[in-house]
């Protein structure tokens, strides 16, 4: 054999393993190929997921900003409903203590001194505690004062009327009072 023939064998082995290398490569290519397809499509899907998320999220701040501003009205408005219930508390508590106070003077007294009724047990003017020199008056709650007997229909003009009651017996008034009263405590 002459070295031209096996030299021409010798690179004939080489070109066919060649071949088979090449062959493979490109299958390895085309396989690359279709991932880096399907790698775009990952990250166009990724790069829009992001983009929602991002909506999302200012959304939620913005949300999240307008619900802390309504939080903090509604918080102030209950501070101030809180001061106003704690003064009207305060000034019911001042106000029952000097009911009881009354109640219990006139339990005191004696049994047959009989008690004046109609025009004679009103207190006078000059006699009538003030409600403004007790205390000042939140001008968020001043209320009109109540309307006379004569304007309000019959039940309601009896709930206001005393009922006439032995000496020495609470008035249904001072019942209702003492009851909410011992209810408080």
């Amino acid at each position: 054999m002459s070295l031209n023939v096996i030299a021409d064998l010798a690179v004939a082995v080489l070109l066919i393993a060649t071949i088979f290398y090449a062959i493979r490569l490109n299958r390895r290519l085309a396989v690359l190929r279709d991932d880096k397809a399907e790698l775009q499509v990952l990250a166009q899907k990724l790069a829009t997921a992001s983009q929602h998320a991002e909506a999302g999220v200012a959304a939620l701040k913005a949300a999240a900003e307008d619900i802390g501003r309504r939080l903090e009205k509604k918080v102030g408005e209950a501070q101030s409903l809180r001061e106003d219930l704690a003064y009207m508390i305060d000034r019911g508590g001042d106000m029952a203590d000097r009911l009881e106070g009354t109640i219990r003077a006139r339990r005191e007294e004696p049994r047959g001194r009989e008690e004046p009724r109609g025009e004679a047990a009103r207190p006078r003017p000059a006699e009538a505690p003030r409600a403004a020199e007790s205390a000042p008056i939140n001008p968020r709650l001043r209320r009109e004062p109540r309307p006379a007997a004569a304007n309000l229909g019959p039940a309601e003009a009896d709930d206001l009327a005393d009922e006439p009651t032995p000496p020495g017996t609470p008035s249904r008034a001072e019942r209702n009072l003492l009851r909410a009263l011992t209810g408080r405590r």
